[in-house]
């Protein structure tokens, strides 16, 4: 996670520890909500031409110009390449967006939800209803407070599709944790399931993305990379596909259409004609997989997981 700045009407985030040079900076034109919860500062703001935005620790999670590009493509290509979601788990995504789209396919009879911090969940379900669309309430939503790892441990129900939505992978904690996740999903998972999840930035200087992908293909014998640009995130974002029955590259793009039908709405920002051609890599990616794969440098020697919610120190003023 980057170092953070809060000052006045901006948010800054600064990650000069992960990615020299690279900031973000947003002004705000409406404080919504602040509020401290025992894991993070959670803020909903209205940002100058993007409209409103969730920023934990000060880290921008979502706005409203382009939140449906992220969630779009983490979510909805795993339900359709499942021939029957039915039962869908989300680990994070306490804003709802995730769930709102998971919702959006008739064939799910059941979404639980798995969220660390329940001040995040009420702070969106208040604030954020124009972007949730009310899926806290669908009666085939459950909501769940508490750690993931713990929920994986212990969870009595299977799942279809699993979608890892939690913090972005940085630095040894943040790996740790996505390879506990990882290794503790296939036990909720029932035979055809597939997991999906972000990576963070595919390109250089961390190809974090890489470094997921790599986590999963120790796990599952079908692992998918796909792309796409978010503005609000500065770049490219992967989006990882696993299963250990579904070979994402043998189905074929009419299947997949024909399941989109059966969404409520359209889609705005997936094309489907894409797949499964953005499965492809260009040489300089697949060069640096093989490169963090020989020295398995995505795998945190000596380190346990960190929580959920972690995050380096900041400084924050006013």
């Amino acid at each position: 996670m980057p170092n953070t700045l809060r000052f006045g009407n901006w948010i800054a985030a600064s990650w000069d520890r992960s990615e020299p040079g690279l900031h973000l900076v947003l002004g705000i034109t409406e404080w919504i909500y602040r509020g401290t919860s025992p894991f993070q500062e959670i803020v909903i703001a209205r940002v100058e031409g993007l409209g409103l935005g969730l920023f934990l620790d000060a880290t921008v999670q979502a706005v409203e110009a382009d939140e449906f590009i992220y969630h779009e493509h983490l979510v909805l290509p795993a339900l359709l390449y499942h021939p029957a979601p039915r039962h869908v788990l989300i680990l994070g995504g306490g804003d709802g967006l995730a769930l709102r789209e998971a919702l959006r396919d008739p064939r799910v009879e059941q979404v639980v939800m798995v969220e660390l911090d329940g001040q995040v969940v009420e702070a969106c379900r208040e604030h954020l209803a124009d972007l949730h669309r009310g899926s806290f309430d669908d009666p085939r939503a459950h909501i769940v407070i508490g750690d993931a790892r713990h929920y994986l441990k212990d969870a009595s129900e299977r799942f279809d599709v699993v979608l890892v939505d939690l913090v972005d992978p940085y630095g040894v904690e943040g790996m740790a944790l996505y390879r506990e996740v990882i290794q503790g999903v296939r036990r909720v998972m029932v035979p055809g399931a597939i997991v999906t999840t972000h990576g963070e930035g595919v390109d250089p200087p961390l190809h974090l993305a890489l470094r997921v992908y790599a986590l999963l293909a120790e796990q599952f014998r079908y692992v998918e990379l796909h792309r796409q640009a978010i503005t609000t995130f500065a770049g490219d974002w992967g989006f990882i596909l696993a299963s250990n029955e579904v070979d994402f590259r043998q189905v074929p793009t009419a299947t997949l259409k024909a399941r989109a039908q059966q969404l409520s709405g359209p889609l705005k920002s997936l094309i489907l004609d894409r797949f499964p051609v953005a499965f492809q890599w260009p040489l300089y990616l697949t060069e640096a997989l093989h490169r963090i794969q020989e020295t398995r440098a995505y795998i945190p020697e000596g380190e346990t997981a960190g929580a959920v919610w972690l995050y380096p120190n900041s400084e924050s003023g006013e």
